[in-house]
Protein backbone atom coordinates (compact mmCIF):
# COMPACT_ATOMS: atom_id res chain seq x y z
CA UNK A 1 0.00 0.00 0.00
CA UNK A 2 1.03 3.14 -0.33
CA UNK A 3 1.15 6.45 1.59
CA UNK A 4 -1.12 9.08 0.90
CA UNK A 5 0.93 11.78 -0.04
CA UNK A 6 -1.92 14.12 0.52
CA UNK A 7 -2.32 14.76 4.66
CA UNK A 8 -4.82 17.59 4.84
CA UNK A 9 -3.49 20.41 7.84
CA UNK A 10 -6.20 20.91 10.52
CA UNK A 11 -6.29 24.54 9.14
CA UNK A 12 -7.59 23.25 5.48
CA UNK A 13 -10.11 20.61 7.40
CA UNK A 14 -11.52 23.79 9.60
CA UNK A 15 -11.99 25.31 5.98
CA UNK A 16 -13.17 22.28 4.19
CA UNK A 17 -15.89 21.72 7.00
CA UNK A 18 -16.39 25.48 7.23
CA UNK A 19 -17.19 25.39 2.93
CA UNK A 20 -19.12 22.36 3.19
CA UNK A 21 -21.27 24.14 5.90
CA UNK A 22 -21.79 27.17 4.14
CA UNK A 23 -22.72 25.43 0.83
CA UNK A 24 -25.26 23.55 2.67
CA UNK A 25 -26.66 26.60 4.38
CA UNK A 26 -27.16 28.53 1.07
CA UNK A 27 -28.68 25.17 -0.24
CA UNK A 28 -30.53 24.62 2.40
CA UNK A 29 -31.45 28.67 2.07
CA UNK A 30 -32.22 28.25 -1.56
CA UNK A 31 -35.13 25.51 -0.52
CA UNK A 32 -36.36 27.55 1.86
CA UNK A 33 -36.63 30.83 -0.82
CA UNK A 34 -38.27 28.78 -3.47
CA UNK A 35 -40.61 27.33 -0.70
CA UNK A 36 -40.91 30.49 0.56
CA UNK A 37 -42.08 31.85 -3.00
CA UNK A 38 -44.58 28.93 -3.52
CA UNK A 39 -46.34 30.24 -0.68
CA UNK A 40 -46.04 33.69 -1.43
CA UNK A 41 -47.95 32.72 -4.94
CA UNK A 42 -50.37 30.34 -3.20
CA UNK A 43 -51.41 33.35 -1.04
CA UNK A 44 -51.49 35.24 -3.75
CA UNK A 45 -53.96 32.85 -5.12
CA UNK A 46 -56.11 32.26 -2.10
CA UNK A 47 -56.38 36.08 -1.77
CA UNK A 48 -57.60 36.54 -5.13
CA UNK A 49 -60.35 33.92 -4.29
CA UNK A 50 -61.40 35.47 -1.23
CA UNK A 51 -61.76 38.76 -2.68
CA UNK A 52 -63.91 36.97 -5.78
CA UNK A 53 -65.86 35.36 -2.94
CA UNK A 54 -66.63 38.13 -1.19
CA UNK A 55 -67.62 40.03 -4.01
CA UNK A 56 -70.16 37.11 -5.17
CA UNK A 57 -71.63 37.31 -1.57
CA UNK A 58 -71.99 40.94 -1.77
CA UNK A 59 -73.99 39.97 -4.92
CA UNK A 60 -76.00 37.61 -3.57
CA UNK A 61 -77.16 39.80 -0.49
CA UNK A 62 -77.45 42.88 -2.57
CA UNK A 63 -79.83 40.32 -4.98
CA UNK A 64 -81.61 39.10 -1.65
CA UNK A 65 -82.34 42.50 -0.95
CA UNK A 66 -83.90 43.54 -4.41
CA UNK A 67 -86.27 39.82 -3.50
CA UNK A 68 -87.35 41.09 -0.18
CA UNK A 69 -88.12 44.15 -1.93
CA UNK A 70 -89.93 42.80 -4.71
CA UNK A 71 -91.90 40.36 -1.99
CA UNK A 72 -92.67 43.07 0.01
CA UNK A 73 -94.09 44.88 -2.80
CA UNK A 74 -95.97 41.52 -4.25
CA UNK A 75 -98.06 41.76 -0.55
CA UNK A 76 -98.53 45.43 -0.83
CA UNK A 77 -100.05 44.39 -4.43
CA UNK A 78 -102.01 40.86 -3.05
CA UNK A 79 -103.24 43.58 -0.45
CA UNK A 80 -104.70 46.23 -2.56
CA UNK A 81 -105.98 43.54 -5.20
CA UNK A 82 -108.13 42.31 -2.00
CA UNK A 83 -109.15 45.44 -1.55
CA UNK A 84 -110.42 46.56 -4.45
CA UNK A 85 -112.03 42.99 -4.67
CA UNK A 86 -114.14 44.11 -1.67
CA UNK A 87 -114.84 47.53 -3.39
CA UNK A 88 -116.13 46.14 -6.53
CA UNK A 89 -118.19 43.35 -4.51
CA UNK A 90 -119.73 46.65 -2.43
CA UNK A 91 -120.10 48.50 -6.10
CA UNK A 92 -121.98 46.18 -6.95
CA UNK A 93 -124.16 45.51 -4.18
CA UNK A 94 -124.70 49.40 -4.50
CA UNK A 95 -125.60 49.00 -8.60
CA UNK A 96 -128.44 46.17 -7.55
CA UNK A 97 -129.51 48.46 -4.97
CA UNK A 98 -129.49 51.23 -6.71
CA UNK A 99 -131.44 49.01 -10.20
CA UNK A 100 -134.09 47.69 -8.15
CA UNK A 101 -134.96 51.81 -6.64
CA UNK A 102 -134.71 52.19 -10.64
CA UNK A 103 -137.07 49.93 -11.58
CA UNK A 104 -139.32 51.04 -8.93
CA UNK A 105 -139.23 54.26 -9.66
CA UNK A 106 -139.97 53.70 -13.19
CA UNK A 107 -142.73 51.80 -12.30
CA UNK A 108 -143.91 54.63 -10.30
CA UNK A 109 -143.65 56.60 -13.03
CA UNK A 110 -145.37 54.80 -15.45
CA UNK A 111 -147.84 54.24 -13.23
CA UNK A 112 -148.80 57.93 -12.87
CA UNK A 113 -148.58 58.33 -16.49
CA UNK A 114 -151.09 55.95 -16.91
CA UNK A 115 -153.08 57.89 -14.56
CA UNK A 116 -153.02 60.75 -16.61
CA UNK A 117 -153.82 59.44 -19.67
CA UNK A 118 -156.81 57.30 -17.81
CA UNK A 119 -158.06 60.96 -15.73
CA UNK A 120 -156.32 63.44 -17.75
CA UNK A 121 -155.33 65.22 -14.78
CA UNK A 122 -152.73 64.95 -12.13
CA UNK A 123 -154.30 64.71 -8.42
CA UNK A 124 -152.34 65.30 -5.79
CA UNK A 125 -151.44 62.26 -3.60
CA UNK A 126 -151.74 64.02 -0.46
CA UNK A 127 -152.11 67.68 0.39
CA UNK A 128 -149.84 68.63 3.19
CA UNK A 129 -150.59 70.16 6.31
CA UNK A 130 -151.50 73.29 5.68
CA UNK A 131 -149.33 76.06 7.71
CA UNK A 132 -151.65 78.61 9.41
CA UNK A 133 -151.14 82.27 8.06
CA UNK A 134 -149.74 84.76 9.46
Amino acid sequence: MRPLRFRPTPAALVAGFLGLGALSGWSAYGVAASGRSALQAQLTETESQRDALAARFKQFQDVEAELRDRQARIAATRDEIAQLGATRDKAKAQLATTQRDLASLTKRLDQAKEKVTQTGSITPAADPAKKPAR
